[in-house]
């Protein structure tokens, strides 16, 4: 048993063949890349309507691809509800103190479960911006991302890295409720040249969806905090297949998710754990 196990952590199908002395065997960066701080996994029971916030380019295209993307590699997944860009020029008073984030106990706008509203606050009340969603995207500027992430409690040692312009170029933070994800907020420094955008977007998108963590260094998950670009995503989709799976179920141990993912491998690994 010992040595099909081990077998199982090199060997997987799509997977890259040889990890590092190292590097954590593969099931154990599955564990690290699903567990929330109670060990659980957490997922999206109901379709999250997508918000994009930007000021210039919204990444239309991208963005989409993206969602169809997910929408088709994951049949367990409830799919994007919808996707609706709001363009930040439009509002000309500065954020601080003029915008709110507010997340009702009621269903707002037919989406079942809770989603959240945001408010633009106009000279008057009937000039106020509202738009709702429950992951919203932030395309702007260093001070805006900086402001929105106080406002929607998205304030973490990753926001603290995104001010001070180091590596971390983009972050993300999620809500839950009995493991079940509520929101979604990612935020993009659209100020600095270096942000790989591309690659940010589709990182901390995955993440959102319920990929919690990275795994660091990592040579088979695109979730290793690096922001590198890997040609093969088809581990990350494998991922989140097995996150949701019918099997599985929010608030299960980080570790039935893991096996799972290992199961999937398994009819490809017959040969190679069959092996003297």
């Amino acid at each position: 048993m010992l040595r099909i196990l081990t077998l199982l952590s090199f060997v997987f199908a799509g997977l890259p063949a040889v990890v590092t002395a190292q590097e954590k065997p593969v099931y154990d960066q599955v564990v690290e890349i699903l567990a929330s701080e109670r060990g659980t996994v957490r997922r999206w029971a109901y379709p999250p309507k997508l918000t994009v916030i930007h000021d210039g380019d919204p990444y239309r295209d991208q963005i989409n691809g993206m969602v169809d993307m997910v929408n088709a590699q994951v049949p367990g997944f409830p799919g994007i509800g919808a996707v609706e860009f709001f363009d930040l020029s439009q509002f000309n008073r500065r954020l601080a103190g003029n915008t709110q984030f507010r997340m009702p106990a009621a269903d707002y706008d037919g989406v079942a479960g809770s989603i959240v509203r945001a408010t633009f606050a106009g000279e008057q009340a009937d000039q106020d911006l509202n738009v709702t969603g429950s992951i919203f995207i932030f395309l702007t500027g260093l001070e805006d991302g900086i402001t929105l992430g106080a406002l929607t409690q998205s304030t973490k040692r990753l926001s603290r890295q995104f001010a001070e312009g180091g590596d971390m170029r983009c972050y993300f933070n999620v809500m839950s409720l009995n493991d079940e994800l509520r929101a979604g907020f990612i935020f993009l420094n659209m100020d600095d040249a270096l942000t790989p955008v591309a690659e940010c977007l589709y990182e901390e998108f995955m993440q959102t969806l319920g990929l919690l963590n990275d795994s660091q260094g990592s040579s088979v998950f695109t979730f290793d905090n690096t922001g590198t670009v890997r040609e093969n995503r088809e581990p990350d989709f494998q991922l989140l297949r097995a996150l949701y799976s019918q099997d599985v179920t929010p608030g299960d141990e980080a570790h039935k998710v893991a096996d799972v993912f290992l199961n999937m491998q398994q009819p490809r690994l017959v040969g190679a754990v069959a092996q003297p």
